[in-house]
Formats: structure tokens, sequence, C-alpha cells
């Protein structure tokens, strides 16, 4: 059988303008499978690395799904956290609503009348009933434990820091509502903790501007008022006679640079007068 012979090719380049052979290439079959494997080999190894290292590997099917699956997974995981921050922060404002806004009782003047406060009736069934009603003679139980010289001798055994030098030109007045004292002072006077303690709020408000309140021990907590600046935040210890704040005028309820300064012990508003040297 005779053998098949191969057929060959020759690529000419010619000058265009005077028409001489620039060079040539002997072109096969073979040659041009080579050449064509070795550029799908190339081209296919360059498309491999820009999908591997450039951003371009989430145009891929796959890689965007598992990409926008994490974004929703990490999405449904902030927003569990930011519920639960939201239920933490409406149950510590409901006691700090609850702490300022209760039906207290008051020491100190015989004839200072009772404190008044609006009720707001909410339907009941039979187990609220009882539930509040154990609730209510637990308060009362517990109030009546601490109140008098029980509680007076308590807080009297405290080392109270004054919180600011300055003049008092208002005092503690149950009848006017007024649960604190007023210390006018210079502007730039700070602030300082009357115990130590940690701070649970510290915020602003329209009537009384920038206000910071700090819980200690034995179920006190102090509040600072009309604050100019704030140099604490919720969570921070302090201790006393540390730099809370700085003696301000914010707030609608002011009239000059001076410190509103309350005293709250076991939800009920004390007169610091009696506790602290003005």
């Amino acid at each position: 059988m005779a053998k098949k012979e191969r057929t060959e090719y020759r690529l000419i380049v010619y000058d265009d303008t005077n028409l001489r052979e620039v060079t040539s290439y002997k072109v096969t079959s073979v040659n041009v499978i080579a050449y064509v494997g070795l550029s799908v080999i190339v081209i296919a190894a360059i498309v491999s690395v820009l999908f591997i290292y450039t951003p371009l590997n989430s145009m891929l099917p796959r890689t965007s799904e598992k990409r926008f699956r994490n974004e929703l997974e990490n999405m449904a995981f902030r927003i569990d956290s930011l519920e639960r921050v939201i239920v933490d922060r409406d149950a510590y404002f409901k006691v700090i609503s609850d702490v300022l806004s209760s039906n207290v009782e008051t020491e100190g003047n015989e004839n200072s009348t009772e404190i008044e406060r609006q009720k707001i009736d909410f339907a009941r069934n039979k187990h609220d009933s009882i539930l509040r009603t154990l609730i209510e003679e637990e308060e009362r139980q517990t109030l009546a434990a601490i109140s008098g010289n029980g509680r007076e001798n308590n807080l009297k055994k405290m080392m109270f820091f004054m919180p600011v030098k300055g003049t008092l030109v208002t005092k503690f007045d149950v009848a006017t509502r007024h649960f604190g004292i007023d210390i006018a002072t210079k502007g730039d006077e700070p602030i300082l903790a009357t115990l130590p303690g940690t701070v649970i709020s510290a915020s602003w408000n329209v009537e009384t501007g920038n206000v910071i309140q700090i819980q200690h021990d034995n179920n006190i907590i102090s509040i600072y008022k009309h604050c100019a600046a704030m140099h604490k935040t919720v969570g921070d210890k302090v201790e006393a006679g540390e730099p809370i704040a700085i003696v301000g005028n914010s707030g609608e309820y002011t009239s000059g640079p001076h410190l509103h300064f309350e005293l709250w012990h076991d939800r009920v508003p004390v007169n610091p007068e009696l506790y602290i040297p003005f």
C-alpha cells in the first residue's frame, strides 16, 4: 500500500510596496492543530486567572448565589441582634420611666403633700389582678421597711461627695414637684460623681438638656441635669469625686448656668441637703 503523502503549505509575507518577500512560514496540519491547541490553553489559563483572582468571579452563578446567601445570613444575624438591642433598650427605658414617674413617698417636711400622678387603667383579667395585688403588697412592705428613720440612718452612714461648688439657689420641694436642688455656679465648673457607681443614662431632652444618671449601691440613683457637656457614656464606671460633666445651661427649664441635682433611694426622691453639706 502506498504511503499517504503529507500536505504542506507555506505562508509568505510580502512587502506591499515592492512585492519583495519579507518572511515565510511552513504550515502543516500538525502545526495548525498545535498552534490552535496552544492558543486555547493559553486563553483558558488567562480567563481562569481573571475569574479566580479578580472581582469577575462574582459573575459566576454559583459564586454569586453563595455570596448572596452569605449576605442574607449576615443580615438575618444583624436584624436579630438589633431586635435584642431594641428589647433591652425598651426594658431599660421602662425602668427609668418607672423611677421618674412612679407614685413615690418623700421624707422631710411633715406638711409635704403626697405626690399626685396620673393613673392609666388597663384591662385586667383575673390572673393580672392577683399578680398586681401581690406586687403592690410587696412594694408596700419594702417601702415600709426602708421608710422613716431606717432609711435616713442608712443614707447618713454613706459618704456623699459634693457634686459641684456653688451657691444653693433652689431647695428640695415636693409641693412644687421639685425633687432636687439647684446649685448656681460658673459655666465651666466640673460636675463630680457624688458616689461610686455606673452610668445608666447619658441623654438629652428639651426640658432639662443634657442629663446623666448614675446607679450606686443600695438602690441609690443620682441625677445631674442641664449639663453643658457630658464626659461619660452609658456603662462607664465612675468613682466618687470623678468629673462626669460640665455645668451648663442646656434645656428650656433653666435661666443660667447651674446644676439640678437629685438623689433617689429605692425609687423615692430624697432631699440631698440632709446628707451633703452645702
